[in-house]
């Protein structure tokens, strides 16, 4: 069967549209064996990243997919200050260790910068000296199985900047992307005035700060499926949270870093959190510890057993040694939530000791209470937590 186009369509614009699975207006070719004449296949390819950008239409209404072959040494942007294009854009590679991006321009400041909608995939991100990597304006962005190399940087850089300062940043989404930075310079991901955007799939190594989150508006962004560790040059952060409201993180593996989260906020949402995390009892003696005294089958006054928090943290164990061999109850509060309620009977012992049975991960700063009661009433209690710090 013989199918027939409409002669109005371009035929290359849609194969090109198929295989990104995006509606696009253009498409562009970059190779360093292209004639360098019109970018309109891999035979009139032009040379240069740079080249392709300059035409792709500013038009908001259009989008332009730039496709970048494989590069021997590498492509460079070669440019003074942030080299910034306003476009709409699709970046695509083959692989992410086939298509080296660098910027060697000695004035430069970053290597590219989007003030388009922008999407990179299958690329390679290297910076050295101070410079940023790519700066990202607008919402609903993508960045897909890309490397950023940072490891050359010999003063502070970012490797990826989500940068809403001068335009609100949502909707964006990040996954499949590794990381390797320098101890001293490199912070790998940066977000400022970005809110509800998804980050999955991320491996950040050797960071002077993994993820650093400022602006207070930077609220409810997604963490899934990260791994960040190495980041221990002596003052290295996996996590900093400076401002913004309820970030969620679940899934993340932290690991050989100076601090692992520093959180000035404590309103975050943290789930399935891995670690070699040690684990202390607080408090830190065998006769101090706080009672919690019982009622007659009534709850007693709530007594503090742990202070402020310094770190995000979760309990793992709770040990008690009441003052009379009967049955009691003990439940646990954060100030908002009743997370926890134990009840025991120590007749044949004076002491019992009982997983915590909750999944909470609480904030830095949070405070644990408890309430206490017995079967006679008038009974006391002193408790132990066995905590884990993040």
């Amino acid at each position: 069967m013989v199918t027939r186009f409409n002669e109005d369509i371009d035929y290359k614009q849609e194969i090109g549209a198929g295989i990104i699975g995006r509606a696009v207006t253009d498409t562009l070719y970059v190779s360093p064996n292209g004639n360098n004449s019109n970018g309109s296949d891999w035979i009139s390819a032009y040379n240069t990243i740079q080249a392709a950008l300059d035409v792709a239409s500013t038009d908001p209404d259009d989008c332009t997919v730039i496709y970048i072959s494989p590069h021997t040494t590498f492509y460079d942007i070669n440019r003074t200050g942030d080299p910034t294009w306003s476009a709409n854009v699709i970046l695509k590679g083959t692989h992410r260790l086939w298509a080296p991006i660098r910027n060697t321009h000695a004035g430069a400041s970053s290597v590219m910068k989007f003030t388009g909608k922008a999407s990179l995939e299958d690329l390679a991100v290297f910076t050295t000296g101070g410079l940023n990597g790519v700066v990202i304006t607008k919402s609903g962005f993508r960045v897909r199985h890309c490397g950023f190399n940072s490891e050359l940087l010999t003063s502070a850089g970012c490797s990826i900047c989500i940068d809403g300062s001068a335009a609100f940043i949502r909707g964006g989404i990040m996954e499949e992307v590794i990381f390797l930075g320098h101890k001293d310079y490199t912070t790998a991901l940066y977000l400022n005035t970005a809110k509800i955007n998804t980050f999955k799939n991320l491996n950040i190594h050797s960071c002077l700060k993994g993820i650093h989150i400022i602006n207070a508006a930077s609220d409810q962004n997604f963490f899934t499926n990260i791994d960040i560790g190495d980041c221990d040059g002596g003052s290295g952060i996996g996590i900093d949270i400076d401002a913004g409201n309820e970030q969620h993180f679940s899934d993340l593996y932290l690991h050989h870093n100076d601090i692992n989260i520093d959180d000035e906020v404590g309103d975050h949402q943290y789930r399935r959190v891995d670690g070699n995390f040690p684990i202390t009892f607080e408090p830190d003696d065998l006769v101090g510890t706080v009672s919690a005294t019982a009622g007659n089958d009534t709850w007693g006054d709530s007594k503090v057993i742990r202070a402020a928090a310094a770190k995000p943290f979760r309990i793992v164990g709770i040990n008690f040694v009441p003052s009379a061999s009967e049955t009691y109850r003990v439940r646990f509060t954060d100030g908002v939530t009743w997370f926890d309620d134990l009840m025991f009977d120590v007749t044949k012992r004076e002491g019992s000791a009982a997983p915590s049975g909750t999944e909470f991960i609480f904030n830095k700063g949070t405070v644990i209470s408890a309430q206490a009661q017995s079967v006679s009433g008038g009974n006391t209690v002193n408790i132990w937590l066995e905590v884990q710090e993040i």
